[in-house]
């Protein structure tokens, strides 16, 4: 399905703070499309829209990225994770981001408020079948993900 930002789609344009915010929403996921002045809300929405469809398309490639980054910050978590498979993302995309500055989007990931714990069995080191408790960690941090190119990704700390 193809994001339209036009501004008829608008939710908002706050113009109050510096650089001016378009926001959208596309699923549960928002957007948020600065400019100013200088770059205007015809231009920013105008060079936005050209990539939005794909940045949509690449959302689970850009959670790999982020579980990646997660995955050293909250090893016990992940480690219990991968030892089942989970019906459920642990991780989401809360909003995409076309910042004034750079031409590139950013994805803002943190944990999937709707994560409820799941359970499966796992083999132990020593060959004993074990339930394996999943739950995400109680902690607010976002990862910020940037769109380098079609499948390259870097952090953004």
């Amino acid at each position: 399905m193809s994001v339209s930002l036009s501004p008829a789609k608008m939710y908002g344009h706050w113009t109050h703070c510096d650089p001016r915010v378009c926001e959208f929403q596309h699923g549960t996921t928002m957007i948020y499309i600065e400019n100013s002045e200088e770059y205007p809300m015809g231009r920013s929405l105008e060079d936005a829209q050209k990539t939005i469809d794909v940045v949509f398309e690449e959302v689970d490639y850009a959670l790999a990225y982020a579980s990646a980054i997660s995955s050293g910050q909250h090893q016990d978590f992940w480690k219990a994770a991968n030892r089942i498979s989970l019906r459920q993302r642990p991780l989401i995309v809360y909003s995409v981001r076309y910042p004034l500055i750079g031409d590139f989007p950013v994805y803002e990931i943190s944990w999937n408020p709707h994560f409820e714990v799941e359970y499966g069995l796992a083999y132990s080191d020593d060959w004993v079948e074990e339930v394996v408790r999943v739950e995400v960690p109680d902690s607010n941090d976002f990862i910020k993900v940037r769109r380098r190119a079609p499948y390259q990704y870097e952090y953004v700390p």
